[in-house]
């Protein structure tokens, strides 16, 4: 059985444990247990759980304590801790880090839908497109204050939630209604927060309003917190499962409630603003693992695969494919007779000259030392042969300026340059990347033999 997550749970009463154990192993989870705070703190440690849950009786440290000490272990820094509260260790355990609260009487319906939720945040994969093609990303600035929009099923109740919150958080608060607020969002003006009504106009619209935003690329990254009236505690697992981040009680605004609203409000932000931070992260990294750092070229390692995907478009849309391999000429003489930073001068100039030639949706890619690839969707054979001889013209137009302490201030380059084509059709075979990587490569050392400075397609030489 392939387990969803590890998780621990700690609990001083053992038919606690094990009752809890019981509903989330049924879950299939993977559940250790603790019945202690000394307990849970070890094993978080030895086990690197993705989620804890504290709930109460513990004998030597109460749920506000535990948690402030789990943030405290390098392991679970930013670890999803839920823990069991009432009165005002509520306010406490927020303040101490908790992700979210659970109530003793939390039907299990909805503890599984948290848990789910959290899972997702905690796992979930990148949905862009391949680096070099994401969307540039919207709403505001990272350094503007944070902005907030409130929709309730008047204008008047989520006013007076603004009225009672906005000097506690760190945030702006703007009320819309659905149409705008979703509008807002498919014009970019993407609020970072949403405090929505599960029953805005019609029972359970505010719940579609979730859906929505979830649904649209410019808003599904933003933190959405769901207020239900009294009555509808049926609605807080579909909430949660549909992508909300917390569930709040109607009356949220309350004296009494509204510092606890506010923190868990900020901690919903906090999230959201960490989720982005550690998206970011991994979108550089792909990056960087997929480009040549000299250049800003991509590099073979996302070259080969997209070259297979042209190929089979080629192929689907009965299409021809052009691929060219391109090699700078006598570039072993560049390196050796004026050393590595005019060979790395030359290699940058000569990727900016490609691609400023390049016609608009060509893939252009370093895959070795001087060794340049270029392939062009639906290309024939007389637009390749065009296309190649700008490519040769380009690199040849103007020496390269060297950096200072070469023995040259500038130098002047050529490429030799190899062309194959696939092409795609019902009665043909399928078109093969590596074949047309083989059937170019074979092209690029007939124009290197024939003197250099010169393309090849197929069998024909194309003299300088």
């Amino acid at each position: 059985m392939i387990m969803a997550g590890r998780i621990l749970v700690v609990d001083g009463l053992p038919t606690n444990r094990i009752t809890m154990k019981v509903r989330l192993a049924s879950a299939c989870y993977e559940v250790s247990t603790a019945s202690s705070g000394a307990e849970a703190l070890r094993l978080a440690r030895l086990i690197h759980p993705q989620i804890v849950l504290i709930g109460a009786n513990l004998p030597d440290m109460d749920g506000p304590a535990l948690c402030n000490a789990m943030r405290a272990l390098p392991c679970a820094a930013d670890l999803p801790v839920l823990v069991q509260a009432s009165g005002a260790n509520r306010v406490s355990a927020l303040r101490a880090g908790a992700t979210a609260l659970i109530d003793a009487r939390c039907d299990e319906l909805t503890l599984l839908a948290r848990i789910r939720g959290l899972m997702r945040h905690e796992t979930g994969g990148l949905e862009h497109p391949a680096p070099g093609m994401a969307e540039a990303a919207a709403g505001f600035a990272a350094e503007s204050r944070p902005h907030a929009v409130f929709v309730a099923d008047r204008p008047a109740t989520a006013l007076g939630w603004r009225h009672a919150l906005q000097d506690r958080v760190d945030f702006a608060i703007s009320v819309r209604e659905p149409e705008h607020a979703l509008a807002e969002a498919a014009s970019a003006r993407v609020a970072d927060l949403y405090l929505i009504a599960a029953d805005i106009q019609l029972p359970g619209d505010g719940l579609r309003l979730l859906s929505e935003l979830r649904a649209r690329p410019r808003s599904r990254e933003a933190a959405v917190v769901i207020a239900l009236r009294p009555g509808r505690g049926e609605m807080m697992p579909v909430a949660l499962d549909l992508g909300a981040g917390d569930v709040l009680p109607w009356d949220l605004a309350r004296p009494d409630a509204a510092p606890e609203t506010a923190m868990r409000l900020q901690a919903q932000l906090a999230r959201k603003h960490e989720a982005d931070r550690r998206r970011h992260e991994t979108q550089r990294n792909m990056r960087w693992a997929m480009t040549d750092p000299l250049t800003g070229l991509h590099n073979r390692r996302f070259a080969l695969p997209r070259l297979a995907e042209l190929a089979a478009e080629a192929q689907e849309r009965q299409g021809v494919l052009a691929v060219m391999l391109m090699d700078l000429d006598h570039f072993k003489q560049v390196n050796d007779i004026h050393g590595h930073p005019a060979g790395d001068a030359v290699l940058a100039g000569i990727a900016a000259r490609l691609a400023a030639t390049l016609p608009e949706g060509a893939l252009l890619a370093r895959i070795g030392g001087e060794e340049f690839l270029a392939v062009l969707p639906d290309c024939p054979a007389r637009a390749a042969r065009r296309v190649a001889e700008n490519l040769r013209h380009a690199v040849m137009a103007a020496p390269i300026p060297l950096p200072q302490g070469c023995t040259a201030a500038e130098l002047c380059v050529t490429i030799s340059v190899g062309v194959a084509q696939g092409h795609g059709g019902p009665h043909l075979p399928p078109v093969d990347p590596e074949a047309l990587l083989a059937s170019a490569d074979r092209a690029l050392l007939n124009a290197k033999s024939s003197g250099r400075n010169r393309i090849v397609m197929a069998s024909t030489v194309i003299a300088a």
